[in-house]
């Protein structure tokens, strides 16, 4: 280390100038900086003019925005009723689908029914037929056999 405590500056300014001097030097920029404002003014008044402008158009957007909204609110009101009388067209039809399978299963009975009425009735109804023809010739006989009976009584009786 050197004997020196300090060393004599060659420029033997005080301190009270110096700071005096960067006060002065911290006042210039602040009036370069003030007359940088003013002129950026106009400037700023446009981009506020600007942004007013924008919130206009924001609000309107709200509006639609909002009148949409209420829209689609409508329409799935609208699709929420549709869909309940959907549901209830799907009950009916299940249950005509129901009902015509029911049917279909009566006709089906009827018909085996029908085919086997039309099997027993081909077969029993020439019987039955050939019954009647027997009974009518009988009849016949028996009618034949008495008119003999009564002639013959009639012939003695005469």
């Amino acid at each position: 280390m050197s004997e020196e405590s300090t060393k004599e500056l060659a420029n033997r300014v005080s301190f009270e100038q110096r700071v005096f001097a960067r006060f002065d030097s911290i006042d210039a920029r602040l009036e370069k900086l003030e007359s940088r404002s003013y002129d950026t003014k106009p400037i700023w008044e446009k981009a506020l003019a600007v942004i007013v402008e924008t919130g206009l158009e924001v609000g309107e957007l709200k509006t639609k925005v909002e009148a949409i909204e209420t829209k689609v609110g409508v329409i799935e009101t609208k699709v929420e009723a549709i869909e309940t009388k959907v549901d209830v067209i799907e009950s009916r039809v299940g249950s005509l689908e129901r009902d015509v399978a029911a049917l279909k299963n009566d006709y089906s009975n009827l018909h085996n029914e029908l085919v086997e009425s039309q099997r027993d009735f081909k077969v029993k109804l020439p019987r039955r037929i050939d019954l009647v023809l027997e009974v009518m010739i009988d009849n016949r006989d028996g009618w034949r056999a008495a008119d003999e009976r009564l002639n013959r009584l009639e012939s003695k009786l005469a």
